[in-house]
């Protein structure tokens, strides 16, 4: 019982206290707004080491809530016996109160996740501030003098061993979340891909994030190694674009890679200093016969004079339409060994082997293209890597019911590396952002209360952006048996979630994408689950055709950058990721990974 601090009436001479109810009650509403703030409307937030900045936020706001609170309760006179045991009352009501916005937070399909966990804050928060209270009141009405800091201290003490103890067994870290994706988003990896060994460094990274849960390798060192030809282009990259108007003065366009333009994928390397010239395609040659036949005349001139100098540009919506010309036509078009394909935004990707010609893709700007007959200097320092070796990762958590049978999580982590030497693309959505859920998960499984049934199989592939050369060569050589495989679950682009997710081979695998939507309605994990069918988009596609059953999830809305220098790690609004993991532990959970 708390001690009777507001006596029922003032003694005479002695100033009526007021209560100052505004204070926590403005306080409150200000929690019940942010409370009911879109996920993607709320501010990012640092992430601490010692302990979770979320956790410490609702301890500190309900630190502030229940001292004015207490300070109200205290001080009021129309219910002495509420005065009197104000720390209890205030205790309760901030404790039912916290309740409450988790409730809110749950039912209200806000991007926001009910968690007992900041529940458990609330209550840490409140508790602190009535026992420092509680602690001041009895020091100063001079009883218990000695207890007092004892109090104080205790409480504090208890406060932060709660508040900087490991989250329960069901729960991912969200500050580590954040640490993981920035980390694989950083320049140190140049961009997980075949430049200055990033995807090997990025591997090296996920191996000591894998023996640090303590799982158990598939192969030595946790890797299966493979080869793959790739073209990359670790050197010099430059275009500019230079227009000459009849009183002999010039515009330049000095273009910046990454942004302005990238090279394609399959493009060979090229070193033109103001020589080259490049010939814009009118779309008139699709309707008129004197005009294809001065395009065909011009080209034949070009070819000449300077065939390995010579650019066709062409609007991308264009470049389609060139099958219905004339062969004859189509044939001289050809013959121009280089081409500038303009796009509205730029989408890098990888290729294998190397073309006979130089490939650029630009920025549609009709500024910088459509003047007829520019001068290009353009250097492209292009590498076709043959045989280079990378790699999987392979890990498992064995199963305590039915270790041979296998559920599989997977994600890749590589990307499209370096394009010039300052140029790197981050891949944060893709896929850093996957490789994040997949550790969060393995992270889940690892800890003892948590240990499945089955075993679950967790796998980084390497080489996706390559063409899915990283799972196929799995599939091909297994690490488990395929046919002891129950379920994959592939993820890829779990960055954003404002408008839910998809799921792919979703329409194939009804029966499962049903239980899916069942969770999902259930815990009101996401906002909306959509089904595909079949398709080769990412690694569960190996699988899948290999007779697995897979799917793979992603999420939708939010940031919209991918393959570009744009899929930064600060870019990700992440509202999806806490549902996403609930979702996809509780269906494996159903699936045998659940004790």
């Amino acid at each position: 019982m708390m001690p009777d601090l507001s006596p029922h009436k003032p003694k005479p001479g002695q100033p009526v206290l007021r209560p100052y109810a505004a204070l926590p009650l403005l306080w409150a509403a200000i929690v019940l707004v942010l409370t009911l703030t879109p996920a993607q409307d709320m501010p990012r937030t640092p992430a601490w080491e010692l302990l979770s900045f979320d956790t410490a936020a609702h301890a500190g706001v309900f630190v502030v809530l229940a001292g004015l609170s207490w300070v109200s309760f205290s001080r009021q006179r129309r219910w002495p016996h509420v005065a009197r045991h104000a720390g209890l009352v205030v205790l309760v009501g901030t404790i039912l109160f916290g309740g409450l916005i988790e409730i809110l937070q749950h039912t209200m399909g806000l991007g926001r996740h009910g968690d007992w966990t900041d529940l458990l804050s609330d209550a840490i928060g409140a508790a602190v501030a009535v026992g420092l209270a509680s602690a001041w009141a009895w020091g100063r009405k001079r009883r218990e003098r000695v207890l007092a800091p004892v109090v104080w201290a205790g409480l504090v003490g208890a406060t932060l061993g709660l508040s900087t103890m490991p989250l329960p067994g069901h729960a991912q870290d969200m500050p580590r979340v954040r640490r993981t994706i920035e980390k694989l988003g950083s320049p140190a990896l140049h961009g997980r891909g075949y430049v200055k060994q990033g995807e090997r460094k990025a591997a090296d990274y996920l191996r000591k994030r894998l023996k640090k849960l303590k799982l158990e390798p598939l192969a030595p060192d946790y890797t299966q190694p493979f080869t793959l030809d790739v073209n990359t282009f670790p050197g010099k990259m430059r275009l500019s674009v230079t227009h000459k108007s009849g009183s002999n003065k010039s515009i330049i366009y000095e273009l910046i890679p990454g942004h302005d333009f990238i090279a394609a994928p399959e493009s060979k390397a090229a070193s033109l200093l103001d020589s080259g010239i490049a010939i814009l395609f009118d779309t008139l040659c699709f309707s008129s016969l004197s005009e294809r036949q001065a395009l065909q005349t011009q080209v034949r001139r070009l070819m000449a004079k300077d065939a390995e100098g010579s650019f066709l540009v062409v609007a991308a919506r264009d470049e389609k339409r060139l099958t219905s010309l004339p062969v004859t036509v189509r044939q001289t078009l050809d013959s121009l060994p280089n081409r500038i394909v303009l796009r509205p935004r730029l989408t890098a990707s990888l290729a294998s082997f190397q073309a006979a010609g130089v490939r650029i893709e630009a920025l549609d700007e009709s500024a910088v293209w459509y003047p007829q007959n520019e001068i290009i200097a353009l250097q492209i320092d292009a590498q076709l890597q043959r045989n280079y070796q990378t790699q999987n990762l392979a890990a498992i958590i064995r199963g305590t019911a039915q270790p041979d049978s296998f559920l599989v999580v997977t994600a890749h982590y590589d990307h499209l590396g370096l394009m010039g030497k300052k140029v790197y693309f981050p891949g944060a959505n893709d896929n850093a952002s996957g490789v994040a859920m997949l550790l969060e998960l393995a992270a889940h499984y690892a800890r003892p209360e948590n240990r499945p049934a089955y075993s679950v199989v967790f796998l980084l592939f390497g080489a996706e952006e390559a063409g899915l050369v990283g799972s196929s060569y799995f599939v091909a050589h297994p690490l488990v048996p395929l046919k002891r495989i129950k379920f994959l679950v592939n993820l890829d682009l779990l960055g954003t979630g404002e408008q839910g997710a998809t799921v792919v081979n979703g329409r194939v695998l009804e029966s499962p994408f049903r239980r899916l939507v069942a969770l999902n309605e259930a815990h009101r994990y996401l906002p909306q689950l959509a089904a595909r069918g079949r398709a080769a988009n990412s690694d569960h596609f190996p699988f899948s055709e290999a007779g697995v059953p897979a799917f793979f999830i992603y999420t939708r809305g939010g940031s919209a950058a991918y393959h570009d220098a744009n899929d930064q790690p600060a870019a990700l609004s992440l509202v999806g990721f806490t549902g996403a993991f609930g979702l996809v532990r509780d269906f494996l959970n159903d699936l045998g990974a659940a004790k």
